[in-house]
């Protein structure tokens, strides 16, 4: 009886039973590799989906998520979780150092990330290696041409299991002229391509590529997108970004380049440009599936309607750059904010105003910040931040890392 005297009332709850299909192709897919593994042994049909069950990984790998992605940094040979929480330590591989790879001591560099897989450059001309972090699983490429900084890793889980994956090089053959080498998984066969893209004068591709809807594609220094089809062997480029994106050539040059620092990033199924200047803020363009394809921009915010960045007095040390999206929440963009001042002296006591005055010196001190922006909400949420001299500190180059299963066959 309750204090009124009355009988109390046990309530019984009814027990919820999830259909199999909700939990096997909507809740388990959205798990991270090592999540998976200890829901190996709730059952047996459990264990064999998860182990044993091909379409099941390659669905797994096709499903990023919140629970299952972070932004992520390959910094001096080390695979770094940024965004913190609980929910980070499970997607984290559990091999950072990358120690069952046989470098021997060599240096390695992210060229391109793609469904959880790494497609890192070995230092001195070596190669490649691509690597699945979660599952430990690599394949080694051989390539002792230039220009391997650029390369995209084209890797689909949904075909995998049976074209295997291509690495794609471009390649400049003569003054404007650049081709592709193209290394294909099975048994590294190496082609060069009979296809071809011009490039203005002076004009290069930027590393960082974005591999999307079958397609390798890269930025050009100067502002357009081209792209490569390692299947089909054909390439192209795309519709020159518009004007606004484009700022003036210095020198009386007469070209024309994308402003600020600028990525491509995919925009909910999309080919996007991010673009974050000092003068005019940040800005995303994405591609449109009308026909003709045009560029629409889809989120502009001036840095003052950001919270968290704030301006030092002086400019010239002070710079934003687009860090990656976060892999299966394409409105959350990772916000690389870097401060330099010398030791001693505060930015706000040098009184400097624009390029040119000074540069980096020995002595600089660089503040950095990663910052985790939501284009949704306008929010952001401090994920790392260091203060030392160290300069090539790879926040430029943060990147979306979802932990799936994806196999390298």
């Amino acid at each position: 009886m309750d204090a009124n005297g009355v009988g109390a009332r046990h309530i019984r709850s009814t027990p919820v039973h999830l259909p199999d299909d909700l939990i096997y192709q909507s809740i388990l897919p959205r798990l991270p590799f090592r999540v998976l593994l200890r829901f190996a042994v709730v059952c047996k049909a459990w264990r064999h989906l998860i182990l044993a069950d091909p379409a099941f990984a390659r669905a797994q790998a096709r499903c990023p998520s919140p629970a299952s992605a972070v932004l992520a940094r390959f910094h001096q040979g080390r695979f770094e979780v940024l965004t913190p929480g609980v929910a980070a330590a499970a997607v984290a591989p559990p091999d950072a150092a990358l120690s069952f790879l046989p470098v021997a001591g060599a240096r390695l560099r992210l060229c391109s990330a793609t469904s959880g897989v790494l497609c890192l450059m070995v230092s001195g001309g070596a190669g490649f290696f691509v690597v699945n972090p979660a599952t430990r699983g690599f394949r080694a490429v051989r390539y002792a041409g230039g220009g391997g900084f650029r390369a995209c890793l084209a890797y689909d889980p949904a075909t995998a299991h049976r074209d295997g994956f291509h690495i794609v090089v471009p390649v400049q053959e003569k003054w404007c002229l650049w081709r592709f080498w193209s290394f294909a998984s099975a048994g590294a066969v190496r082609r060069v391509s009979a296809a071809e893209v011009r490039l203005a004068p002076y004009d290069v591709f930027l590393p960082r590529p974005l591999y999307l809807g079958g397609r390798a594609h890269w930025l050009s220094y100067r502002g357009g997108v081209a792209w490569y089809d390692a299947r089909a062997d054909a390439a192209g480029e795309l519709p020159t970004p518009p004007s606004s994106l484009l700022a003036e050539e210095g020198g009386g040059g007469g070209g024309r380049w994308l402003e600020g620092k600028r990525e491509l990033v995919a925009w909910r199924g999309r080919v996007g440009i991010v673009s974050a200047s000092v003068d005019s803020g940040l800005a995303v363009w994405a591609l449109s599936s009308s026909s003709p394809a045009r560029w629409e921009m889809v989120h502009s915010r001036s840095w003052d309607e950001i919270p968290g960045v704030v301006r030092p007095s002086s400019r010239f040390l002070w710079s934003v750059v687009p860090a990656g999206m976060e892999a299966g929440a394409e409105e959350v963009l990772g916000l690389a904010v870097r401060i330099a001042h010398r030791p001693g002296t505060h930015m706000q006591q040098q009184g400097v105003d624009g390029a040119g005055d000074f540069g980096e010196e020995e002595g600089d001190v660089w503040r950095r910040q990663l910052l985790r922006y939501d284009m949704r909400t306008g929010g952001t949420t401090t994920v790392a931040e260091l203060v030392g001299s160290e300069i090539d500190d790879d926040f430029v180059a943060v990147f979306g890392y979802h932990s799936s299963m994806a196999t390298l066959n």
